[in-house]
């Protein structure tokens, strides 16, 4: 049986219906002096008002069949499917669709990691390969199941047909076809197969998560092979290759392995503390035994505990050299490296400290930036900065991640009196692939580096925008504040392709030298393809004249040297630098080097005593003097927690010296001095130097891990186990630990690990290793009260994901696809006959039905049938009335002139000085005139004073009214008249003499 194309959802209401009965009982019995036909029109009148009541309070709701099919293409675009694959599906696809009619629809999703959609549903779609982007190494076939879900339309019948090779990274999904299956819409399958029969996969490298120093380890290298296979393995630690091979030349193992599992022992002396990565590869002697490369490497990482090592990182020697021989005499093991020798967080790991000694923000990538972040908010790391020229904000370090470690404020307060900086931007289109992208970061990366007392502002050009020329202010010059309305600007500006730097760098310097600006350092950046023509010399000899510098920056330029000369004499006849830059990847750190250029403004330089304001417990506990310095960065006291034991005493209040809070699981000490003898050359003199410096470096680093404490990491498919044995000082069980654990993913984002205890002493977490990469384990613990712990501390492990689990499949999931198809009554394409695939054919599809509420509808149609419905039973109608309006409507007005007019007027002004007449009644069955009629009188009758009102007569032909003089009493009802009867003639005949002329206070002759 058909769906009635019309529902309702509160049905109950339908009982209202009912009331039809005492109201056709009510019509019948007070139906009165009424026609039947009258009747009959007044209760169907307001039994239909009731009907549309009560399915307005019903809540019906219209069902609308939808035309035509929906076939929604899910392309997995993953590298886990050969080339020639992908390229055979398009074509399939492509033949596949030809048979959609007018009214079918095709929508295309492309899946690896991410699902996008390439196509939404519409009938001109064309399955085409499009450029592969986003993360391929992974595998997400629920997500793109879901995001075609959210597509489908809802007025046509629908299906999804999947072109993948079933090998899924990434979530389950038979759990997302479930949701499908709900909806009715069955998903096609297109497998593609393949298999590598001659495939070496290295399975894994086997290591311990933590060992001792001077400990050898059993290394173990897992390789899996389809066939039999010769080769060599190498392996390195820390980048430095081991001798696999005894005394026979060269480093590598020469193996052949066979069909399976093949593990390879080997014995490592370790003998140096600190993380130590092992990296295992196979190289096959045919590559034709090999046909992926990406699963050919494995991976392992082992802490190796010792006395504590801190890392100095600095640009030179010198100014790290009295820091770095502090600590060595305080028998402090010391590495020191370049910004650009921190590789991540696995090798920030293995310290226990890290200090920054003036190192500027453009030095860092966002990534280290990030990585440093996480060693100490989420790993327990110490950090130290350590003051100069280059550091604090000074080196722009205002807002960045590292900024939120620090114990002080890197932006001066707004109450301190001090020299501004200000910036002006000029921003042009670049030649370059994403040129508004990288204009936009570029500028949020200057802006950032600034303090909130500096001033920036951001030229564009518009063609014709107002300013100079066109040249216009995406951002007038203002001070920074809060950055929130600069950073807006940034995100919003339109950036157009200016023909000349005169008009910008004019509009620029009325910015820099606008009278409301009191700056102590004036600087401009360029930012340019090198197309425009190249600005005056009177523009440049304003710059050069007020000492205003600019930084020409050349970015996706025609390699002219022409364009190149040009921004480079910019920049340098204005004093300042030139870039030509090819990567854009460095555009935000040449940024923020340049912004911080008008930052030198809180370099303090002079004679100033320290003083020590806390005596509280503490890395500086202890000292009750210090000695002075000649300089350091402005910062700000920091609220909260941090504590701020030594202040440089100025007249505007206390400036922070010497900083340190807790932060995160980690600590974070500041010292807004150098201490290499500019500015801290009373400190390196100190008697105290070595000694109190050793007292907050061992406060700051993190603490060593207890020897009755192991921890121990394993992956499992794509999940990883960690597992924990604890053990008292007796070597009895340590029970009900308290730990906080959490996982530092490859790309520095820190997430919760939940450790349960599963056994005496023992305790284990798991999590999923989705992401290729090293994944860092940070569990910190305590036993005992809370106020009286028997012992804490912290443990570190790392699980190393050498690749993607898309390169461990040699074959496709085909049981998997069936699987799908036949969950959701789909089909298994072939795909050697597109034409049998039929993705259009609806026979076996449910057609939708798109329900649209008309509830509204049926409320206003009641509410007029309802007006009807009064008018009907209050109102009584003529049909001559309505015959003679009809006709006058159409212009048949019969043939009144002048004269009938000025008679009906003389007869109205005579009849209304006669005495009042009794009202007629008139015979009930007499017809009754025509209310519109005009009369006809001549003036004979006029003047021999005919009273015309005291006969009527209806002329049938003509269909005017015409009077006659009349008998003067009135015919007399009939007896068996009924009185309603007798009260609408009457009515009717008062109406006639109104419409004659006739005045209600002029009677009738008796």
């Amino acid at each position: 049986m058909s769906q009635l194309p019309i529902q309702f959802d509160r049905p109950i209401w339908l009982l209202l219906l009912l009331l039809l009965i005492p109201c056709y009982l009510l019509a019948r019995k007070s139906a009165g002096g009424m026609s039947r036909g009258k009747a009959t029109l007044v209760f169907a009148l307001r039994a239909i008002v009731l009907l549309l009541l009560a399915a307005t309070l019903a809540h019906p709701v219209w069902a609308r069949k939808g035309k035509g099919v929906t076939v929604t293409i899910l392309l997995d675009r993953s590298l886990s499917i050969p080339l020639q694959l992908k390229q055979q599906a398009q074509k399939f696809l492509q033949e596949a669709v030809q048979s959609k009619g007018t009214d079918d629809r095709v929508a295309v999703i492309t899946l690896a990691k991410e699902a996008t959609i390439a196509a939404m549903p519409d009938p001109n779609t064309d399955v085409t390969l499009a450029q592969e982007s986003g993360d391929l190494t992974a595998t997400n076939l629920a997500a793109g199941i879901r995001l075609a879900l959210a597509i489908t339309p809802d007025d046509t019948a629908n299906r999804f047909v999947l072109v993948s090779d079933g090998n899924e990274t990434d979530e389950s999904v038979m759990a997302a076809a479930q949701v499908a299956k709900a909806n009715n819409i069955p998903i096609d399958v297109l497998v593609q197969q393949y298999e590598h029969r001659n495939e070496v996969v290295f399975d894994r490298v086997v290591a311990p998560a933590r060992a001792r120093i001077g400990q050898s380890a059993n290394v173990k290298l897992v390789l899996r092979s389809q066939g039999s296979v010769p080769g060599r393995v190498s392996l390195k630690m820390n980048g430095l290759p081991i001798d696999l091979n005894g005394a026979d030349a060269g480093d590598a193992l020469e193996v052949t392995l066979q069909p399976g599992t093949t593990v390879l022992p080997v014995t490592v002396s370790l003998d140096d503390a600190g993380p130590q990565q092992f990296q295992a590869i196979f190289e096959p002697d045919d590559p034709r035994d090999d046909m992926v490369d990406q699963n050919n490497s494995g991976v392992a990482v082992t802490y190796v505990s010792g006395e504590g090592r801190v890392l100095v990182v600095g640009d030179g020697e010198t100014e790290s050299e009295k820091l770095v021989a502090a600590m060595q005499a305080a028998k402090i093991q010391v590495d020191l490296l370049g910004p650009d020798q921190i590789e991540g967080l696995v090798q920030l790991s293995g310290y226990d400290a890290v200090i920054f000694v003036d190192i500027p923000r453009y030095a860092m990538t966002d990534q280290q930036v990030r990585d440093l972040h996480a060693y100490v908010h989420d790993l327990g790391g110490g950090f130290l900065m350590v003051g100069g020229p280059e550091s604090f904000g000074a080196g722009g370090w205002i807002d960045s991640d590292v900024a939120k470690l620090l114990p002080v404020d890197l932006d001066p307060p707004q109450t301190r009196q001090m020299p501004r900086g200000a910036l002006a931007l000029i921003m042009h289109s670049c030649e370059m692939a994403q040129g508004n992208f990288w204009g936009e970061k570029v500028a949020i990366a200057a802006i950032e580096a600034l303090s909130r007392l500096d001033y920036v502002g951001i030229t564009v050009f518009g063609w014709g925008g107002g300013g100079v020329n066109g040249s216009t202010w995406a951002f007038k010059m203002q001070p920074v504040g809060d950055k929130s309305a600069a950073i807006a600007a940034a995100k919003t500006m339109q950036v157009g392709d200016m023909p000349s730097f005169d008009d910008s760098m004019e509009l620029a310097y009325q910015g820099l030298t606008d009278p409301t600006i009191r700056a102590g350092q004036r600087h401009a950046i360029i930012i340019s393809d090198g197309d425009p023509s190249a600005p005056s010399n009177t523009v440049l000899q304003k710059y050069i004249k007020l000492g205003i510098t600019v930084t020409a920056i050349m970015v996706g330029g025609h390699g002219t040297q022409g364009d190149m000369n040009k921004m480079n004499a910019i920049a340098t006849q204005t004093g300042g630098r030139f870039y030509n830059i090819t990567n854009p990847n460095k555009l935000p750190a040449i940024f923020i080097k340049e912004a911080h250029m008008v930052s030198r403004s809180l370099i303090q330089e002079g004679a100033y005593n320290a003083a020590v304001a806390s005596h509280l417990p503490g890395p500086a506990q202890g000292y009750s003097t210090v000695p002075g310095i000649q300089g350091y960065i402005l910062t700000g006291l920091r609220s909260g927690l941090a504590q701020t034991p030594i202040v440089i005493p100025t007249t505007e209040g206390n400036d922070p010296l010497y900083a340190y809070w807790n932060y995160g699981l980690g600590r974070s000490m500041a010292f807004t001095a150098d201490l290499y003898g500019k500015w801290g050359q009373l400190w390196v003199k100190w008697s105290e130097f070595v000694a109190f410096w050793e007292q907050s470096i061992r406060w700051l680093m993190r603490p060593a891990s207890p020897q009755n404490m192991s921890i121990s990491t394993r992956v499992e498919g794509d999940r990883a186990l960690v597992e924990i044995e604890a053990l008292n000082a007796d070597s009895s069980f340590e029970n009900f630990l308290q730990t906080d654990a959490v996982v530092i993913t490859p790309n520095a984002d820190a997430k919760p690990l939940s450790l349960q205890q599963v056994g005496p002493g023992r305790y284990s977490g798991e999590f999923k290793t989705d992401e290729a990469g090293a994944y860092l384990v940070n569990v910190t613990y305590r036993a005992g009260a809370a106020n009286a712990p028997s012992s804490q501390g912290s443990l570190q492990a790392a699980v190393a994901v050498p690749y993607s689990r898309e390169f461990r499949s040699v074959r496709d999931n085909r049981a998997l696809m069936i699987e799908l198809a036949e969950s959701t009554k789909g089909r298994q394409l072939d795909p050697s006959n597109p034409q049998a695939a039929d993705l259009f054919n609806k026979d076996t599809l449910p057609v939708p039905s798109s329900p649209r509420p008309v509830w509204d509808l049926l409320a206003i149609i009641a509410a007029c049938l309802f007006v009807v419905d009064v008018a009907a039973r209050r109102l009584a109608m003529d049909l001559q009335v309505v015959r003679n309006f009809i006709a006058r409507m159409r212009g048949r007005r019969g043939d009144a002139s002048g004269e009938t007019v000025a008679a009906w007027r003389k007869a109205r002004s005579s009849a209304s000085h006669r005495r009042d007449a009794k009202t007629i009644v008139r015979d009930a069955d007499e017809p009754a005139p025509d209310p519109k009629a005009r009369f006809k009188a001549s003036e004979e009758e006029v003047a021999k004073g005919v009273d015309f009102e005291k006969t009527e007569s209806f002329d049938g032909d003509s269909g005017l009214g015409q009077q006659h003089p009349a008998p003067a009493k009135p015919k007399p009802a009939e007896e068996d008249e009924d009185y309603t009867s007798r009260l609408l003639a009457a009515k009717r005949r008062a109406q006639n003499r109104k419409d004659s002329g006739e005045g209600h206070d002029g009677g009738q002759k008796s």
